[in-house]
Parts: C-alpha cells; structure tokens; sequence
C-alpha cells in the first residue's frame, strides 16, 4: 500500500517509525489516515524482523483531532451508519485490532494532541511526550462524546475520578499535568522527544524476547476484558509453562550469567504457539 497521510520508515535495530504526515493540518484525524495506519501496523506485525513500533506526528503537533474541513457536519455518521445497515462497512473495530497487536508500540506525542489524537492513542502501549505538548479530550465542547471506546479504557489507565474530569470539562492539560494525570510516562524537552523514543524501543528490541514480549502483551490487554479470576491464573500459568521449554528463556539466563548480550533465537510472529492466543 503506498501512503499519503503517513510516513513508514525501519531501521536495523528492528524498529518502525510510523509519522502522521498532514502537517499543514496539524495531522488532523481522517478516515484515511487510519486505514493506513491500520495497514503499517500490520506490516509490523507480519514482519519477523520488526520488534517495535514508534507512533508520532510531523510538524509541529501530533494530531489536532478529526478534520473539521466538514463544519457542521463532521460529526454526521448517516452514510457509516447506513453502510453498516448495507454490509459494506468494514469489519474490523479500531480497539480489537490495537488490542491484537503483538508488538509494542510507543508513542511520541510531540505537540498538541486532541480529541481523537488522544484516544487514538490511548489503546497503545507506552505514551511519552515533548515539553509543549497538549493534550485534551475536547469532545463534549463540540456536543460529540468520546469515541474509540475511551468512556470504558481511560478510566482504566488514569482512574475514574481523572478520567471523568477530563471528559466532562474537556480540559487542555499541558505535558507536566498529562504526565500527573498518567496519560503519559515520561516527558522530554521538544528536541530530544523522538530520539528517546527510539532509545526507549531499543531497549526493548534488543534487550528483550520477542516472542515473551507477545505474550506479555497479548495477556495484560486481554486481561482487561476478562473477570474470571480462575481463568486468568491458567492462561497465565499455561503461558509461563509453555515458553519456559522453549530456546529464548535458557538464551536470557546463560547471556546473564556469561555477563553478554542475549542472541534471542524465537521471532514473532513465527515462533508463537500453534494454538495462540490460549483459550
């Protein structure tokens, strides 16, 4: 797929540098800009050899939220709604693709970040920002309300009370208050952000097992929507069982005990088991 409204870019150290590209816009949302978004995810995910992925924006801003180029009716979902009445929508929901996922994905919130440039990011794994970022869910100032699911997933990442004082007020927080609130982990001044970013996707692609990252990844999302306690014990235990008679964990013990670097011998997706996820 060629894109227009994003750059994709790897590099030799296994990481994907994905770049919303509508910097005239300040990057803002459009359905194109997510189904190829979609699309380099899944090249990242199919790729052997890839192990992180970095999200940010170019210019001067992540993502100033959806295109509002249709006024009064940017918000007017008559035509999906009556494409999914048809059958021609399509199937896949943002939130069960990003939850599917296998590699991790950090991303580099490098100016302002509103509506859905914040929720759009809120499903992903690692979010950092730059000094002047902004950040706000500024949905009930438009009389829209949050999308992407983020009314059931914020709560989860900053706690109930934060989470319904962000969405009602629609507050702007600036990087030191979104680190404060927990919508993001680090903040960096502007010129450092990105290369950061990639310091930080280093040392998970070189330092840490591919395929014990996916199923790390693959249980903590799944364990969000999953309330059977008994359940969570096995797939877990199972897990653990499972990847304990594989190369990579004797790999991790005898590369600290000879004081080097590990040389990881499983790939995913490749190396994951036969009957992944475990039910």
């Amino acid at each position: 797929m060629s894109y227009e409204q994003i750059l994709f870019e790897t590099d030799d150290d296994g990481i994907a540098t994905i770049t919303l590209n509508r910097p005239e816009r300040l990057n803002a949302y459009t359905a194109q800009m997510l189904e190829e978004l979609f699309d380099a995810l899944e090249e990242v995910e199919k790729n052997d050899d890839l192990r992180v992925t970095v999200l940010t924006g170019a210019g001067r801003g992540f993502c100033a939220g959806a295109d509002l180029g249709g006024g009064g009716d940017t918000f007017d979902t008559n035509d999906r709604v009556k494409a999914k009445a048809e059958g021609n929508q399509r199937k896949r929901e943002p939130l069960a693709f990003y939850f599917s996922l296998t590699k991790p994905v950090i991303v580099a919130v490098n100016g302002p970040a509103v509506g859905i440039g914040v929720t759009m990011i809120l499903p992903f794994d690692i979010r950092i920002a730059s000094e002047s970022a902004k950040m706000g869910l500024v949905f009930n100032r438009r009389g829209i309300l949050p999308e992407l699911a983020s009314p059931w997933l914020l709560p989860k990442i900053i706690g109930l009370s934060k989470a319904l004082d962000l969405m009602y007020t629609g507050k702007i927080l600036t990087a030191n208050e979104a680190l404060d609130y927990g919508l993001v982990s680090r903040v960096y001044p502007d010129d450092q952000l990105l290369d950061e970013a990639h310091k930080m996707a280093k040392e998970i692609a070189v330092n840490c097992a591919p395929v014990s990252i996916a199923l790390t990844k693959s249980m903590t999302y799944r364990f969000l929507q999953e309330n059977d306690l008994e359940k969570i014990a096995r797939i877990n235990e199972e897990y653990f069982e499972w990847l304990g008679q594989q190369p990579d964990p004797k790999e991790g013990v005898m590369s600290f005990i000879e004081k080097r670097s590990p040389e990881w011998k499983m790939k995913s997706p490749r190396d994951l088991p036969n009957d992944f996820p475990f039910q």
